[in-house]
């Protein structure tokens, strides 16, 4: 082989690895800038990148998970909300959650049966070995957040809430800056939708209206079990009212749940409606623990 050739082969192979080399120091560069570019003339629009609901709620089950089941235990304090001055009622309750869309909660005590259970998003109330209703009370829709850990059932959730799912924007909860699904309906006024946590995408609120009631559910204190986030304690108001105060002492994760307990029609079967029997003495003996909780019910129907 010729010497020239020899020279101009070894100098565009030298040449190719140079331009290699520069590619692989030069593209972080370009990227980091390119990257950078795209933000300064984001910020010179006025706006920031927002997500779609539907993409923010798949970040947030993507954070908290959705396990087989779950088995929580906790205390809810109820005030008085006719008269604060009389204290409150403390119940013990136990939590239910079979994965996806079955939950049941019942309280804990010797002289009461009190359950409730949503499947499918069929729902029954018992009270006292009674059916009391087939409608979830608002006061109990903190759950909504905790069970539909599908992105799809939750958004059609908050739609049938009456949240405008078609709104997402930034706000402060408490020096937090927020995600907030929901439009408000005037400028200043409280309005129907949840509020994530926008570093740890964990939700921090939720709010409904349902027939002229206004309720908040706050969430804190999320702890984590493996993969599956919980909040250990829930507060909740009724029109700005503090209402009732919940702590979760425990939650682990469990599966093997009997189906009879998410049975709706099972446990049609099983209790009366309220009303049926009248002259029951079982409907005459009420405790004033019960009547209270009755007197609560009917506030939220």
């Amino acid at each position: 082989m010729p010497l020239f050739l020899k020279i101009f082969l070894f100098d565009f192979f030298k040449f190719t690895c140079d331009l290699q080399v520069m590619k692989k120091r030069l593209f972080p560069f370009f990227f980091s800038l390119g990257f950078s570019l795209f933000f300064v003339l984001l910020s010179g629009t006025g706006e920031a990148f927002v997500p779609q609901a539907p993409h923010l709620l798949h970040l947030v089950m993507g954070k908290i998970k959705q396990p087989v089941g779950i088995e929580a235990y906790q205390t809810k304090k109820i005030l008085n909300y006719k008269d604060t001055q009389e204290g409150l009622v403390e119940l013990e309750e136990k939590l239910i959650y079979s994965y996806p869309n079955q939950f049941r909660s019942q309280i804990i005590s010797d002289t009461m049966t009190s359950f409730s259970v949503e499947s499918d998003f069929k729902v029954v109330k018992v009270m006292n070995g009674v059916i009391v209703s087939h409608d979830k009370l608002l006061v109990d829709l903190y759950t909504d957040i905790l069970l539909y850990r599908d992105y799809e059932t939750l958004l059609s959730q908050m739609a049938s809430a009456g949240i405008d799912t078609s709104k997402v924007s930034f706000q402060r909860v408490n020096d937090t800056i927020c995600y907030v699904i929901g439009r408000p309906l005037a400028k200043g006024k409280p309005f129907a939708g949840l509020w994530i946590e926008k570093e740890s995408f964990l939700p921090i609120k939720y709010m409904v209206e349902k027939n002229g009631w206004m309720v908040e559910f706050f969430y804190n204190n999320w702890q984590r079990v493996s993969k599956t986030w919980y909040p250990m304690q829930v507060s909740i108001f009724l029109d700005n009212q503090l209402f009732a105060m919940i702590h979760v002492r425990s939650f682990d994760l469990k599966s093997g749940f009997s189906k009879d307990l998410f049975d709706i029609e099972h446990i049609e079967q099983l209790y009366p409606k309220n009303g049926l029997d009248p002259f029951d003495e079982n409907n005459k003996q009420v405790d004033d623990l019960d009547k209270r909780m009755e007197d609560f019910k009917k506030l939220y129907e």
